[in-house]
């Protein structure tokens, strides 16, 4: 899908949150160019199943308000973003955790804490994106609100579980939608879509949620963004990681994800394995991994590859699991 004279259609979620910290642009000529790329492209991509314009234009006018006198709530003040239609909550805002037909009017009055992480940093949450039944599929559809579709394809699915966020993002209709992750499912669409997708290492950011449907018997679930770009997703790391005492796996962070690339002033070793000794990979995909593998050569590093010691197979430990 080619891009055209919007404000925001394709921009950097950098780029924005410095348009809007100069004064170049206000949040709400931000959030109104978002919103008519939204309701012109997402008909054709089923990316967003729900849309909180009104709400969310209320809250561009108080960012704009705040500008005004100096305020910055965070690094994400003013910036459009959407949260996943899963384990995602805002107050008031529907939930039908990816399309379970029987909550189509189930509203929360609560946050989940990526949402509430979002917005204290000065996020404004436009909408919601689809995912597969409970998350659990690679692909994403569900019997309420349909697949999402891959914008390079049409013919295509934006794939699962955090399909809807893979593809608004692909698409340029905001720079970052929230991604979860238990089995790939930020990686699997990141990968699908073509943008960058960041599973933070467990307890990087907190994960509260109620009712706890997940957290009880599957807790290593994760939260994180996806992006068009790496830079993108340290700005969002950097306002949701964070320690919460409402989460017993919840650590400290110590990681500076603004300026940790400018510290790596080393070469760096990699480990790389094609196929963690057990997994079974296409031939196809495992050229292309070991392409972008190599890329890192080429810029300095020192990429070896090596065996993980891994005696089980891949089913023994997914049963396992």
């Amino acid at each position: 899908m080619s891009s055209d004279s919007s404000l925001t259609r394709y921009k950097s979620l950098s780029y924005l949150a410095n348009l809007i910290r100069t004064r170049e642009v206000s949040p709400v000529e931000v959030l109104e160019s978002c919103i008519k790329d939204i309701e012109k492209i997402n008909p054709k991509l089923n990316a967003f199943v729900h849309f909180g314009f009104q709400e969310a234009l209320l809250e561009a006018k108080a960012s704009e308000e705040k500008l005004s006198r100096g305020e910055l709530d965070g690094p994400l003040h003013g910036v459009p973003v959407a949260i996943k239609d899963l384990f995602d909550f805002k107050p008031g805002w529907p939930s039908t955790y990816g399309g379970i037909r029987a909550l189509k009017n189930f509203k929360t009055d609560f946050y989940c804490s990526f949402a509430h992480l979002l917005e204290k940093s000065g996020a404004i949450i436009v909408g919601k994106t689809n995912s597969p039944t409970m998350g659990l599929r690679g692909t994403c559809d569900n019997f309420l609100f349909g697949p999402t579709k891959n914008p390079f394809n049409l013919d295509y699915n934006s794939g699962g579980s955090s399909g809807g966020s893979a593809s608004a993002v692909a698409a340029g209709l905001l720079p970052m939608a929230e991604g979860t992750d238990g089995g790939g499912s930020i990686r699997i669409p990141a990968s699908w879509c073509g943008i960058f997708g960041y599973k933070p290492s467990f307890g990087t950011v907190p994960l509260v949620m109620r009712p706890n449907a997940f957290g009880g018997d599957t807790p290593f679930i994760f939260e994180g963004p996806l992006t068009r770009n790496v830079e993108d997703a340290a700005i969002v790391m950097s306002a949701v990681a964070s320690f919460d005492s409402s989460d017993p796996y919840s650590v400290v962070n110590t990681i500076d994800f603004n300026n940790y690339r400018d510290k790596c002033n080393r070469p760096l070793r990699i480990a790389y394995s094609p196929n963690l000794d057990v997994f079974p990979v296409d031939p196809r995909i495992k050229d292309v991994v070991g392409n972008a593998a190599r890329l890192f050569e080429d810029m300095g590093a020192t990429v070896e590859e090596v065996k993980t010691g891994f005696e089980l197979s891949q089913k023994e430990m997914s049963d396992l699991w």
